[in-house]
């Protein structure tokens, strides 16, 4: 019966005392490192894209709710509507609160599609609506 009692007090002590808790002067079962206090933010969101032709120049223009928290922009283009293909890189401004972006390219002789792909630092993606730019004659 004393075997079994010193026994279990050993692995008691085993399991109850850490000598590296108490050589770094943390109160056993502590976390060892403080609880992070960092804010989640939400996800930027597009709530605006427009697109016009001037100057034989296609401009695309969006704007951006909660930029802080969006990585880039992808400018994506089609002309079937179905197949788009990336056409330009614009990267966040981390400005805080609402911006705006712009984009711009030589028009074309065809029908040309424009969407936007807005990829958050957390890694979602949210596409904006399509727009249509029509031929310049």
């Amino acid at each position: 019966m004393i075997k079994y009692t010193l026994l279990l007090s050993i692995l008691a002590l085993r399991l109850f005392y850490q000598p590296s808790a108490a050589q770094d002067n943390i109160a056993p079962f502590a976390s060892p490192t403080p609880l992070s206090t960092t804010t989640v933010l939400a996800p930027a969101k597009l709530v605006d894209f427009k697109a016009s032709v001037n100057k034989n120049k296609v401009m695309l223009n969006w704007a951006v709710d909660e930029n802080e928290t969006a990585a880039q922009f992808e400018v994506e283009k089609s002309t079937d509507g179905t197949n788009f293909s990336m056409v330009a890189l614009v990267f966040g401004t981390d400005k805080p609160t609402t911006d705006n972006y712009a984009f711009y390219e030589k028009a074309g002789k065809k029908k040309v599609l424009y969407r936007i792909k807005l990829v958050n630092k957390n890694k979602q993606t949210e596409y904006s609506s399509v727009v249509t730019i029509n031929p310049v004659v």
